[in-house]
């Protein structure tokens, strides 16, 4: 009996994509055979075998045109004044060069991750979001295969897809998904809430299943003072801690207004993710006079965050709500701030609201607002009681439930229902 073999498509770099690893970890102890298709990274192969499981990384686009693309990158992004330099910084922005721009690196690179999928031949192609939904969707049609569509986030109801793409990208986005979401022998989402509004979205949608960004448990905590060792803080220094993307919607300039309102010296912020705003927070920072009150710190692989998020006295989700992706969202960061043992101070949203009240393990916001934002910050600092029974109540709820173990057990059950007979 031949093996059951899977095709996973993911357009990001695959260090710091969680959820992807603990996806293709269960298939690969579940028997599968599972191939990972990824955006290329410095330092990786372009092709490898880790743990059993194939990793391919088509690159991108030349190193020469790479190179151009960094010059231009790093004109635009400067402070230079220069003519060139705004000339430049005017045509990234500008919606129709994007458009071009997009299509020029997508097209070209789309049909390269295609190709490696089509290589695999796999039983099951498993798109990540809805930027590869047309690439396992196509691949899976003409091998007569089954398609997995793993709705990351809810696309077509995010800002990057009402306000940050071209018209005629939407357009394109929303015909792809609509397509593809009708032939898909499954479809995950990862909130109940998204879930519900995509089968309001698409009612013929069958086979949905509910999986959330849950953290594998940890048993034992890491030991603490690592963190503390990289901003070299003293033992008595509460430290408010952003983990994630620095982009916007994240309130993260909110942050910045709501650590420039803190009046409680020990209090140290520090942020630490992948920096996608090209700079800007660190200015705003240091131009609000923040320097020694807010620390930047780059990105880690996953494996290592818990060594850093377990030194933070509390842990930041302030998602703004300027679409539904964020209003119904329960991002990683949730569940690994509980499994740290990290008080939360987290938007106000009905998904958020809901886990954060169940198991009172943090206290909700208004992200909108930085006088919100810092009076939490204050409470929690100046209460270690307070601060010690959210811990408590986060880790007990982490270990009992909010953990990878029973979405582990969805995945392997939603799979079974696609092996060969």
């Amino acid at each position: 009996m031949s093996t059951d073999s899977v095709c996973m498509v993911v357009k990001n770099r695959l260090s710091n994509d969680a959820r992807v690893k603990k996806e293709m970890a269960v298939l690969a102890a579940d028997g599968w055979q599972v191939t990972v298709i990824a955006m290329p990274e410095e330092g990786c192969p372009e092709e490898e075998q880790r743990d059993g499981i194939r990793i391919v990384r088509p690159p991108v686009i030349s190193k020469a045109k790479e190179k151009i693309r960094s010059q231009v990158v790093q004109a635009s992004d400067s402070s230079d004044n220069s003519l060139k330099a705004k000339i430049i910084r005017f045509l990234r922005r500008s919606k129709s060069r994007r458009l071009i721009a997009d299509l020029q690196r997508d097209i070209p690179w789309e049909r390269k991750l295609r190709d490696a999928a089509w290589q695999v031949n796999a039983d099951v192609y498993h798109a990540n979001d809805l930027d590869t939904l047309e690439i396992c969707g196509s691949v899976a049609a003409e091998r007569n295969a089954k398609l997995v569509y793993d709705s990351h986030e809810l696309w077509l109801e995010s800002s990057r897809y009402l306000i940050a793409t071209h018209p005629i990208n939407r357009i394109r986005l929303k015909k792809i998904e609509q397509k593809y979401i009708k032939k898909a022998d499954a479809v995950i989402a990862v909130t109940p809430l998204r879930g519900e509004r995509m089968q309001e979205m698409y009612p013929f949608m069958k086979n949905l299943e509910i999986i959330e960004n849950a953290p594998e448990i940890l048993v034992q905590l890491p030991p603490t003072g690592k963190l503390r060792a990289m901003i070299n803080a003293s033992p008595d220094t509460v430290i408010a801690l952003y983990q994630g993307v620095l982009c916007p919607e994240r309130g993260l300039e909110e942050l910045l207004e709501a650590a420039k309102l803190c009046k409680t010296p020990s209090v140290k912020f520090v942020l630490i993710g992948m920096d996608a705003w090209n700079g800007t927070l660190q200015k705003m920072s240091l131009d609000m006079g923040l320097k020694d009150k807010v620390i930047f710190l780059p990105p880690v692989p996953s494996e290592e965050l818990p060594d850093i998020t377990v030194d933070a006295d509390m842990g930041f989700i302030l998602f703004r709500n300027t679409c539904l992706n964020h209003y119904y969202s329960l991002p990683n960061k949730l569940y690994e701030y509980m499994m740290a043992g990290v008080p939360i101070i987290s938007s106000d949203f009905p998904e958020l609201n809901r886990v954060l009240t169940e198991v009172n393990s943090g206290i909700t916001v208004d992200p909108d607002l930085p006088e919100s934002i810092s009076n939490a910050v204050e409470t929690l600092a100046r209460n270690p009681e307070l601060r010690k029974t959210l811990k408590e109540n986060g880790r007990e709820a982490a270990l009992d439930r909010y953990n990878w173990r029973p979405q582990s057990l969805k995945l392997s059950k939603l799979y079974d229902g696609l092996r060969k007979t």
